[in-house]
């Protein structure tokens, strides 16, 4: 576990959380330390989960890992519970009245948005989940209820055209539709639209973040051309050698600002904004060219 991190973990808010959450990352990260920290976190668990509480902007919340998936709910805690891996603190002002979560996994991302209007936003946001994964929507649906925040949950993925289409199953967060790596199980899911997780809300802006497994393409080319409302999107782009020319000329034929905010293991983490929203967000009004927000 990286020494950042483990500063990080120590200001979650919650002594006994942070406790928690350094046993289970060692357990994860020092293999020869696994019996001794997962023989710790046991008085701990509850019907196969450790209960974590933490602050985020002005509030507590709580959630739930579950051991049967312990590294991929540690990394989820880590990107967006832990840290703010899509940097939207620096933009809280941006205040939209639509949040869309593409890929919620277990719905952090929710919670922080959520958090974050709940503290800065003066008039009600909506907000919609996407997640394919059906042991991580009912994560989600509980991450939801236990800390009353109201939200659609779809259970399907984003996409560009309405379909069905097959969903390989492995570790919760490395499930994806990519049929070369081994996977546990195979289900048909539905695709649904940005268009269609809009729907009939009339938001004048919108926040959208996407981490769904290389769908990220094609649901961008149908959507960005004819939205003309402030929109920020924020996401992880996979494959990058591959996509990111395509990712660029998207962007760049219709006059949105982005830019990348880090490579890993051909992956990387995006941000984009249309034209509308460029005044209403720091670092692309500090850009100056829009391909150059880092």
């Amino acid at each position: 576990m990286a020494f950042p991190n483990a500063k990080r973990i120590l200001r979650m808010g919650s002594p006994l959380s942070s406790y928690k959450l350094l046993l289970i990352a060692a357990s994860s990260s020092r293999p020869w330390l696994r019996g001794l920290c997962l023989g710790l976190l046991r008085p701990f668990v509850r019907n196969g989960e450790v209960s974590l509480r933490y602050r985020c902007y002005d509030r507590f919340l709580r959630i739930f890992v579950r051991m049967s998936e312990l590294n991929s709910d540690l990394l989820g805690v880590l990107e967006l519970s832990v840290n703010d891996t899509y940097n939207l603190g620096p933009d809280r002002g941006f205040q939209p009245d639509l949040v869309i979560d593409g890929g919620g996994n277990i719905g952090l991302f929710t919670l922080r948005a959520a958090a974050s209007a709940s503290s800065a936003s003066t008039s009600p946001v909506r907000f919609v989940v996407c997640e394919p994964l059906p042991r991580n929507a009912d994560q989600i649906q509980r991450h939801l209820d236990i800390n009353r925040v109201q939200a659609e949950l779809m259970r399907g993925c984003l996409g560009g055209i309405r379909r069905s289409i097959p969903f390989y199953c492995r570790e919760a967060i490395h499930s994806s539709f990519d049929p070369a790596k081994p996977f546990l199980s195979v289900m048909d899911i539905p695709v649904y639209t940005l268009e269609d997780a809009i729907g009939s809300c009339q938001a004048e802006r919108i926040l959208i973040k996407l981490d769904i497994e290389g769908m990220e393409i094609e649901a961008l080319e149908a959507f960005v051309p004819s939205e003309e409302r402030p929109v920020y999107v924020v996401g992880e782009l996979h494959d990058f050698e591959r996509n990111a020319p395509l990712l660029g000329k998207i962007f760049e034929e219709n006059g949105w600002a982005f830019g990348y905010c880090g490579t890993v293991d051909n992956n990387a983490l995006f941000r984009a904004c249309s034209p509308a929203a460029v005044s209403l967000l720091k670092w692309a009004t500090q850009a100056g060219a829009p391909d150059s927000a880092i």
